[in-house]
Order: C-alpha cells, then sequence, then structure tokens
C-alpha cells in the first residue's frame, strides 16, 4: 500500500490538501451535460443570445430584453465560451465563469475571515462557505450570482482591512461593490453599500478617520462603473434602460409579510447550513465587543442582508445566496470555539450521513448497471423512460477517486475538534461528485432539453417566417433557443400573430383546450416523466 495512505492528515488541512478539497468540489459537474433547468438554461441561454446577436451591452434572452442580470458575468461566459471553444461545447465552457467566480469569493471569504480572526479561522471559514447546501448545486450552473458572490467577498474583505489599511481596503470595496452592481444591479449592491454606511457609527475605536476614507475611496471607485453601463444604456438602448429601471424598482416589493419571513427563514434553515448556527454562536461570543471589526462588520452585513432579503419577498435558493458570504466570514472563528461535545456531533453526522449517501449512491449505480438487485433497477430506471445505461470509465474512475479521497480523510485525519467543517465540506463534494460522475448520463437524459429540441427542430420546416408561442417558460425559450435554433414571439407580449406555426407549453395536469379550428397538431413532446408538454400546431386556415 502506498506510503501516502498510512500518514495522518494535519487538522487544519494543509495547502494543498485544502486544494484538492476546492477542486474536488468545484470541477465535477462543469462539464459533461446540457444545460439544465432552470438558471443553467437560462443563464446560459442570455450568453448564447449574445454571443449570436453581439448585443454586449443590453442582455437578452431567446430574442427578449433580459433585466434580471447585469451584463458583467455574462461577458466572462462568452469569453470563456470563446477561449475553450477547441476543447468544449459552448455550454460547458460558460459554466468555467460560474467557477472561477466561486473560486474569487472563496479566496476573499478566507482572506476576510483570517483578517479579522486569524489564519485558522480564515481557512476553516472558506470551507464552511463552500460547504453550504444552498451553493453546491448553484455554484456550477451559469448563474450572475456566483459573480455577486466574488464581489460580496471582495467588498467585505475591503471592509474588514479598511481600519488598518483605509487605500487597500478603499480599492477592495469598491472593486467588489462594482463587480455586485455589474452583475446583478441596484439591490444587490445595497447590501455592501448599507452595511459600510452602518459598520461607520460603530468604528469609533479610533478607527472612524481611516475606515471613513476607505469607504469613500471604496465609492469613488465604484462610481464610475455604477455610471457608465446604466449610461451608455441610456444612450444607445433608451427602452432597454427604461425596462432595467421598472424592474430594479420593482425587485424591491415593500411591505414584509409574515408568511414571506416564514417562507425565508425555512429556505435559510438548510442552504445556509451550516454557517448560520455557527455565525450565530460567534454572535453570542462578541455580544460584549459590538465596536470590534469582528463583529461589526459581517454581523452587521447579515442583518443588511435578512433585511434586503425579507424586502425582496425572497423565496428561492438563487437570492439567498446573497447572504452566505456575510454569514460564512465569521463561522471559521465559531468552529474554533465550539465546545468538544457540538463539534464532535456534527464531526459524526458528516461521517455517517455522507458515508450512508455515498454507500447507497453506488449500490443504486451498481443495480442499475446489472440489474441487480432487480427492485432497486426497476425504481431507477422508471424514473427515466428510455435511458439506456452505458459504461463510461472516466466518469467511473472520477466517482471512484472522489470516494476513495472521502475514506481516507474520515479514516486518517487526526482527531481534533476542527474536523467538523472539513468533514462537511468533503461529504458535500463528494455527494455532488458522486452525482455529477457516475450518474451524470442518466440525470441528463432527464434533465436535458437537447431531445425535445431536436425533434421540434426536425417538425419544423427549414424556413420558417415566425413561430408564436403561448405559455412558454424562460427555461424553455433559452433551451429551444440553442437546442433548435427557435426565438418565438410570445403571444404573451405580441399578442395574436399571423405565424403559420404556434408552439404551445401546457402540462399533463392542465393540457389546455387546442388552440382553435384554424390549427392542426403536427408535433407533440416532453422529457422523460416532465409534468411540461409541447405542442407544435401550422396553420390551416386564414
Amino acid at each position: 500500500m502506498p506510503d501516502w495512505l498510512h500518514r495522518r492528515i494535519p487538522i487544519p488541512l494543509p495547502a494543498a490538501a485544502a486544494a484538492l478539497l476546492v477542486a474536488a468540489f468545484l470541477v465535477p459537474g462543469l462539464i459533461g451535460h446540457a444545460p439544465w433547468k432552470t438558471e443553467d438554461a437560462v443563464g446560459f441561454g442570455v450568453v448564447w443570445q449574445m454571443l449570436a446577436d453581439g448585443r454586449w451591452l443590453t442582455p437578452h434572452l431567446a430574442g427578449e430584453p433580459w433585466f434580471d442580470d447585469g451584463p458583467l458575468y455574462f461577458w466572462v461566459a462568452a469569453l470563456f465560451t470563446k477561449v475553450l471553444a477547441f476543447a468544449l461545447p459552448p455550454h460547458d465552457a460558460a459554466r468555467f465563469a460560474s467557477a472561477a467566480f466561486v473560486l474569487l469569493a472563496l479566496w476573499f471569504v478566507r482572506l476576510a475571515s483570517r483578517e479579522l480572526y486569524g489564519r485558522v479561522q480564515g481557512d476553516l471559514s472558506a470551507l464552511a462557505f463552500m460547504g453550504c447546501v444552498g451553493l453546491m448545486w448553484h455554484a456550477h450552473e451559469v448563474a450572475a450570482e456566483t459573480a455577486m458572490l466574488a464581489g460580496l467577498a471582495a467588498a467585505y474583505y475591503g471592509l474588514a482591512i479598511a481600519h488598518k489599511k483605509p487605500l487597500k481596503g478603499g480599492l477592495m470595496f469598491g472593486g467588489g461593490a462594482a463587480v455586485v452592481f455589474l452583475a446583478k444591479g441596484l439591490a444587490a449592491v445595497a447590501q455592501p453599500l448599507l452595511a459600510a454606511l452602518l459598520v461607520l457609527p460603530l468604528s469609533a475605536l479610533g478607527h472612524a478617520r481611516p475606515y471613513s476614507l476607505a469607504v469613500a475611496i471604496g465609492l469613488a471607485v465604484l462610481a464610475p462603473f455604477a455610471i457608465a453601463w446604466p449610461a451608455a444604456l441610456a444612450y444607445t438602448a433608451p427602452d432597454y434602460f427604461s425596462g432595467w429601471l421598472a424592474w430594479q424598482r420593482a425587485s424591491v416589493s415593500g411591505p414584509v409579510s409574515g408568511a414571506s419571513a416564514l417562507e425565508l427563514a425555512k429556505l435559510l434553515a438548510w442552504a445556509a447550513w451550516p454557517v448560520w448556527p455557527l455565525t450565530l454562536w460567534a454572535s453570542w461570543a462578541y455580544r460584549r465587543h459590538l465596536r470590534d471589526p469582528g463583529f461589526a462588520v459581517p454581523f452587521v452585513g447579515t442583518i443588511v442582508a435578512l433585511g434586503l432579503l425579507l424586502l425582496a419577498g425572497a423565496d428561492r435558493e438563487m437570492e439567498a445566496l446573497a447572504i452566505l458570504v456575510p454569514l460564512a466570514i465569521p463561522a471559521g472563528s465559531a468552529a474554533i470555539a465550539l465546545r468538544r461535545g457540538a463539534a464532535n456531533a456534527l464531526t459524526w453526522f458528516s461521517l455517517m450521513t455522507f458515508t450512508l449517501i455515498a454507500a447507497v449512491t453506488w449500490v443504486m449505480w451498481f443495480a442499475m448497471m446489472t440489474g441487480v438487485p432487480e427492485r432497486i433497477a426497476r425504481n431507477v430506471m422508471k424514473l427515466v423512460p428510455g435511458f439506456v445505461p452505458q459504461l463510461d470509465w472516466l466518469p467511473i474512475a472520477a466517482g471512484l477517486t472522489l470516494t476513495l479521497g472521502w475514506l481516507v480523510l474520515v479514516t486518517r485525519c487526526d482527531r481534533s475538534t476542527l474536523r467538523s467543517i472539513p468533514f462537511w465540506t468533503a461529504g458535500i463534494a463528494l455527494t455532488w461528485g458522486l452525482a455529477t460522475t457516475v450518474w451524470i448520463a442518466w440525470i441528463d437524459h432527464g434533465k436535458s432539453y437537447a431531445t425535445v429540441g431536436a425533434a421540434l427542430a426536425k417538425a419544423l420546416p427549414a424556413k420558417v417566417a415566425c413561430v408564436e408561442s403561448r405559455g412558454l417558460g424562460e427555461t424553455q425559450r433559452a433551451a429551444f433557443h440553442y437546442h433548435a435554433g427557435l426565438v418565438t414571439l410570445r403571444s404573451e407580449i405580441h399578442g395574436r400573430t399571423k405565424c403559420p406555426y404556434l408552439l404551445v407549453q401546457s402540462t399533463a395536469a392542465e393540457p389546455g383546450a387546442e388552440p382553435g379550428r384554424e390549427w392542426r397538431r403536427v408535433w407533440e413532446g416532453a422529457r422523460p416523466r416532465d409534468r411540461e408538454r409541447y405542442r407544435l400546431y401550422r396553420r390551416v386556415t386564414g
């Protein structure tokens, strides 16, 4: 047996082991599958439209303006698509933008925590951030929120060092805020700006002057970016600019209801695990040091982020990502301060949970490939009708490597109360890695729109003047634009048209009425076991 299998793994993890853990989390899932519903398909749809029409200032999705996000992320994703075109299909290449931004977010969370609490605490905070359940899936999607995370982390790092290095702190704060603005707009950039202003009264421990200078520098850095893009829109695309402003105003819905607060609490309970209980513990430890930067920066940021989420009525995981950065920064300090019983409980929970998940994953995969046990194999195959399992040794080798890495970590790691965070994060990486290696073909068969898109393209003539659509969602519009080259005129926007073809989306539970006598159905399709149904009609009269 190799010598390295006999060596103990020290805690905190050495740099090489931590880098391997980051790679094990980030790399699986980036390639090898088509755009998936929802954010992955929509985000790539914006990139694909940008590459197709060259409208770099005004993001569009399947022919219509896209106001949800700024252009920055899509610029970077389009660049990755062009640079990696020699080796990867466009949708795979675009996801490397998300990996790059998440890596930057990890780096700046680590630096901010190191500055505020210490070296070991910083490393643990970065691992805790990476281990957030809500980040696991979305870190591997074509999503502008990953750029927002990087910008937020850089901005909070700037605030963390502002009292010592106002020039560098101001540059980092302003640069990070600019990234947030260009990625997600006004509502997102409000978080670091409000946090900076609210921390200012707490910085009266002799840090007020350098901190104020840093904030002023940051605002000066942010201003050109916050002005340039909207000004360019107002000059070159005034209609788009008006729509974007209206969308920004609507993104903050107003009064907070009890129901929305409850839904947000339910969402954060799992999406922000394990950082939220750690941050609560750290806030209690700092209760007598409210003016200390270690309390002021991340905890004020968390309160601001929570308030903005409540005002926006946020109830989706993507929206909740905004709170993960300030929550994660103090997580490492709390992990060190955990009592032995609590730390060991999280360690053993992680060990048992993820080992069981891995074992079940491999048993189900073996059943799918061999038909034994028959009952498990039948249930697995029932979920994705039409899927034909095939041995692909590269994903299998990757899955086995991840499993071996997990076993080495949990059996050779030094006994320490600091094992809890590395164990949890490694378990998250293992779970995601097995899903996107040995199970990637099975998942892609059920979640991809490639087959439906190809069938739809075949049902349409080579040259068709236009296609009207009714009930077609954002994901479907993006997917059909990419897979079928189809951009429809939505009746919800354009009203009834004179198009010779009509595409209708409905569900199996609510199939909807036929559109009228002047239409004849020529095609119908759906993804395996999907409630969504797509029907194509050809106009026969009028």
